[in-house]
């Protein structure tokens, strides 16, 4: 709570923030009334003056507290992540740390992270989802060593014979025989442009690592390697953090004005879109019940907004939209607060 100073007859008063506003509209309207006076309206004019530079000051203050709270956000969460090096497996890779722990990271963020055999990878739980763990996948190195993996892909047409279905590999000049189940959770049919898998030298351990669509983007530069046989050309990721949460999701945070660009940063790396409203009242906030209707969560920064988040927290209610508060500035607890809500709501 910040406190405003201000001098009359003789006397100073002090006034917190949350109420400079209303302050404001009192006088306002009683220097419109017939009962109004001249110290009034001449108290509402230096109030009015002063407004800007007394949410500077605001500002300033907090800042002094960023940086401690930075660190111990980054500290918490440096005890919770597995950091280790990325092992590339048929279908999918495993952290492996130094310490032993390893887990799993399913096929799609591989791909989406444009992630290689050898990376540097951190994985932050984030909860459950039934009984599967929740993680957020990070490539904090790439070190290119796709090379020193013994994993063999071959990308060609899915055909059936006889009921069995099969890849052919040119490496191997052998049918690649596909598992049955693996054909039908996929829902494969003859023609069907997929990857394949195996540790050099064991057809038998082959997996379908993935399906491709007509329209993939990884298909635009399908690049010729020897003979006829095609390879992936690598493209760069648009982004470096895999979020099963957050992808694709839409995230209002109200309030954290000096942590706006910071909040922007880590949502978009996560694939979320921001968006964002001051926590100062008076601040731009005539649109903000159509931001609460277009956002999937919001994330109400108490300790910087709190005079402006009962409001916004019944448009939450009334539209139907989880909401939490969080205590925390930092982006970092902002950016895990946004997470929680929305696996708790189940969205």
């Amino acid at each position: 709570m910040f406190l405003f100073l201000f001098y009359m007859d003789g006397r100073f008063f002090s006034m917190p923030d949350i109420a400079y506003d209303k302050v404001l509209s009192f006088l306002a309207e009683k220097e419109t009334s017939d009962s109004g006076s001249d110290d009034l309206a001449g108290l509402h004019d230096i109030m009015l003056m002063c407004r800007d530079g007394f949410m500077a000051e605001v500002t300033r203050r907090q800042v002094k507290n960023i940086v401690p709270e930075v660190l111990e956000e980054e500290e918490d969460e440096d005890e919770e992540r597995v950091l280790g090096e990325l092992r590339r497996l048929p279908k999918g890779g495993v952290i492996v740390s130094d310490d032993g722990r390893e887990v799993f990271v399913p096929e799609v963020w591989v791909r989406n992270l444009g992630m290689d055999h050898g990376d540097i990878v951190s994985a932050v739980p984030l909860g459950m989802i039934g009984q599967s763990p929740l993680f957020e996948f990070t490539v904090e190195e790439r070190r290119g060593l796709d090379y020193e993996s013994d994993r063999v892909s071959v990308i060609g047409p899915v055909a059936s014979h006889s009921g069995e279905w099969f890849v052919y590999s040119e490496e191997e000049e052998e049918l690649i025989t596909l598992k049955p189940k693996e054909v039908r959770s996929l829902g494969l049919y003859e023609g069907d442009l997929v990857e394949v898998a195996y540790p050099a030298g064991d057809l038998s351990a082959a997996r379908v690592a993935w399906k491709f669509d007509p329209d993939d983007p990884y298909l635009d530069d399908l690049a010729p390697g020897p003979g006829p046989r095609k390879r992936l050309a690598k493209k760069q990721p648009p982004r470096d953090v895999a979020d099963p949460v957050l992808a694709g999701k839409t995230v209002l945070v109200v309030g954290g004005d000096l942590y706006k660009d910071a909040y922007r940063l880590n949502f978009e790396r996560r694939g979320a879109k921001l968006l964002w409203e001051t926590g100062f009242q008076g601040g731009q906030g005539k649109n903000i019940e159509s931001k609460v209707r277009s956002a999937d969560v919001a994330v109400l920064v108490t300790d910087m907004a709190s005079h402006r988040l009962p409001d916004i927290e019944s448009m939450c209610k009334r539209h139907r939209k989880p909401f939490v508060y969080a205590s925390s500035r930092g982006s970092s607890g902002v950016v895990r607060s946004s997470q929680q809500a929305l696996i708790k709501s189940g969205k």
